[in-house]
């Protein structure tokens, strides 16, 4: 299975802005059977240092019984969330990163009820 996994993931090529994303494909090592993922990893700026550096993604887990289209549509889809977790870290109000994606789960429920709503003739909603 990673064999053709592997020559599938050669066949790709992903980039974005003039950042060439990389898919490698290996076994978990923390699995005693070595369960299978791909991962994109990248050279880019840190948003805090502008240092470029290397990033890796998340682990897409790949299933023994996966066909070649499942395959290459994991393959995408890990390339999309790498692209779009840098948009997160890109946008910024005040120099701070509004969207940011290290922003721990429990910390956002936390104020999730703090929403606004426009309201009649607002300084901030002029009519």
């Amino acid at each position: 299975m990673i064999d053709r996994a592997k020559q599938i993931i050669s066949r790709i090529t992903a980039s974005c802005f003039g950042t060439d994303f990389k898919i490698r494909v290996e076994h978990d090592k923390e699995f005693e059977n070595g369960r299978i993922y791909l991962q994109v990893f990248y050279e880019a700026p840190c948003t805090h240092t502008g240092k470029i550096d290397n990033w890796n993604g998340r682990k897409w887990y790949l299933s023994k019984h996966m066909l070649d289209d499942e395959i290459v549509k994991t393959a995408y889809v890990a390339f999309e969330s790498a692209v779009k977790h840098e948009i997160m870290e890109g946008f910024k109000v005040d120099g701070i990163i509004l969207f940011n994606p290290h922003i721990n789960f429990e910390e956002l429920l936390k104020i999730s009820d703090k929403e606004v709503k426009r309201t009649q003739h607002s300084p901030s909603n002029p009519v």
